[in-house]
C-alpha cells in the first residue's frame, strides 16, 4: 500500500479510537461526579432518619466493593500497576479494564477518601495499549484487508475485542517509524481535547480550584529553607506511617468483604464528623482559602491528619484509588495553617512552599509536586514551586549519594 495512504488511514483511525477513548473517560467521571452528587447531598440528606441511611449505605457499599473483588480479583487496577506492568512486558492486559472501572466507580460514589486519577490514569494506560494493539492489526494485515469488501472490513476496524495484534519484538513495522511519535502526541491531544470538550459542555466541575493571590516579596525568602524542611519532615512522617498502616492491615487478605467491611465504617465516620473529607476532599478544595482559614492551627492540623488516617485506612481495605488529590488537599490545609503562625509573610507564598515540597517527599514525583501544584497558584508563585522542589530533590540526591 501508498505509505501516504497508509498514512492518511492510520491517522482516521487513530483519531476515531482516541475519540472513543476520550468518551468513555468523561462518561466515566461523569457518571461518578453526578451519582456522587445526588445520593450523598439529596437522596442521603433528604431522608428522616439521616445517620442510619448513611450508616446502611456506607455498609452496602463495602458488600458491593467485597463481593466484586472476591468475584473479580484485586480490582481496580490504578496507574502504578498498569505502568509498571507495560515497563516490564511492553504491552499490558487491557482485557478487564471495565471490571476496574466498575470496581473504581463504587468505590468512588459511596465515598471513599480516595480519587478518580489513578484508576482513571490506569485504565487510560489499558486503553492506549488496545490503541496500539488496533492499529498494529492494520499495519500487519494491509494486503488481508485490501481483499475484503467495504462493510467487512469496517467490521473488523470497529469491532473492539477482535482483530487486533498485541506486540511482540518480531511485531515492528517500521513503515511509519519516523513518524510514530507525532501521531503518539496527536492521538493524546485528540482523546484529551475530547474529554475537555465534553467536559465543558456539559458543564462539569472543574478539578482545579484557585487558592488566590499572592503578593509575595524578597523578605519571604527569609522563611523559604525552613518551610522546605517542614514540608519535607511531614511528608517523611506520612510515609513512615503509611508503611506501618500497611503492615497493620496484612490480616484478611483472603476475605475482601470483610476488609471493605472496615473502610465502611471509617467512610461512616468522616461522613458524620468531617463529610468535606469524602470522595478525597476534592469537592471541598476550592474552599479551603476561605472555610479552613477560621479553624485554629491545632485544628486544621487535626483534619490534616484525619484525611491522611482515612486515606491510608480506605487504601488498606480494598477500597483502592489514587492518593494524589487527598494528599494534595491536606498538604493545601496545612500551609494555610502554618501561615497562620507568620502572619507577615505573603500566605500562599508559604501555601506552595509547603503543599509542593511535602506532596514530592510523598509521592516522589516532580511532575506532581510542580505542575500539577502550580495549576492552584498565580503563575507568579511558578518559579517558588520549581525552586523548592528542585532544592529539595538536590539534597534528597546529596544526601543519597554519601
Amino acid at each position: 500500500m501508498n505509505k501516504t495512504l497508509l498514512g492518511f488511514q492510520i491517522f482516521f483511525y487513530g483519531t476515531f479510537l482516541s475519540i472513543v477513548i476520550g468518551i468513555i473517560s468523561f462518561i466515566f467521571i461523569y457518571l461518578e461526579s453526578n451519582i456522587s452528587h445526588y445520593l450523598w447531598h439529596f437522596l442521603l440528606n433528604e431522608t428522616s432518619l439521616k445517620y442510619f441511611a448513611i450508616l446502611v449505605f456506607c455498609l452496602l457499599g463495602g458488600l458491593v466493593v467485597g463481593l466484586l473483588r472476591l468475584r473479580w480479583g484485586d480490582y481496580p487496577k490504578i496507574a502504578h500497576t498498569t505502568i509498571q506492568q507495560l515497563k516490564e512486558q511492553k504491552t499490558v492486559d487491557y482485557q478487564p479494564i471495565f471490571k476496574s472501572l466498575t470496581v473504581a466507580f463504587f468505590i468512588l460514589i459511596f465515598g471513599a477518601g480516595v480519587g478518580p486519577e489513578a484508576t482513571l490514569l490506569g485504565a487510560l494506560v489499558m486503553l492506549s495499549v488496545w490503541h496500539a494493539d488496533k492499529i498494529r492489526y492494520i499495519l500487519f494485515n494491509q494486503q488481508t484487508l485490501a481483499t475484503l469488501p467495504t462493510l467487512q472490513k469496517i467490521g473488523r476496524i470497529i469491532h473492539p475485542t477482535n482483530y487486533l495484534t498485541t506486540y511482540t519484538a518480531d511485531k515492528i513495522d517500521s513503515t511509519l517509524t519516523p513518524l510514530k511519535k507525532y501521531f503518539n502526541l496527536l492521538f493524546i491531544m485528540i482523546g484529551i481535547t475530547t474529554f475537555i470538550i465534553l467536559m465543558r459542555v456539559t458543564n462539569q466541575p472543574s478539578f482545579i480550584s484557585y487558592m488566590g493571590e499572592s503578593h509575595w516579596q524578597f523578605h519571604d525568602f527569609l522563611l523559604f529553607v525552613p518551610l522546605i524542611i517542614f514540608g519535607f519532615l511531614v511528608g517523611k512522617t506520612y510515609t513512615a506511617f503509611s508503611k506501618k498502616i500497611t503492615i497493620l492491615f496484612t490480616f484478611w487478605a483472603e476475605k475482601p468483604v470483610k476488609k471493605t467491611l472496615i473502610g465502611s465504617l471509617a467512610i461512616f465516620i468522616v461522613a458524620m464528623l468531617t463529610p468535606n473529607l469524602l470522595f478525597s476532599g476534592q469537592i471541598a478544595m476550592g474552599n479551603i482559602p476561605t472555610d479552613y482559614t477560621l479553624f485554629s492551627v491545632l485544628t486544621l492540623v487535626l483534619i490534616v491528619s484525619v484525611n491522611l488516617l482515612f486515606l491510608q485506612i480506605c487504601l488498606n481495605t480494598g477500597w483502592i484509588g489514587g492518593d494524589i488529590f487527598p494528599i494534595v488537599f491536606s498538604a493545601f490545609i496545612l500551609g494555610f495553617g502554618i501561615s497562620q503562625l507568620f502572619p507577615t509573610v505573603d500566605t500562599l507564598f508559604i501555601v506552595s512552599t509547603v503543599a509542593s515540597t511535602m506532596t514530592f517527599t510523598i509521592l516522589s514525583s516532580s511532575l506532581i509536586a510542580t505542575f500539577f501544584i502550580a495549576l492552584f497558584f498565580p503563575l507568579k508563585l511558578f518559579p517558588i514551586i520549581v525552586l523548592a522542589v528542585f532544592a529539595l530533590k538536590s539534597f534528597q540526591s546529596l544526601i543519597k549519594k554519601k
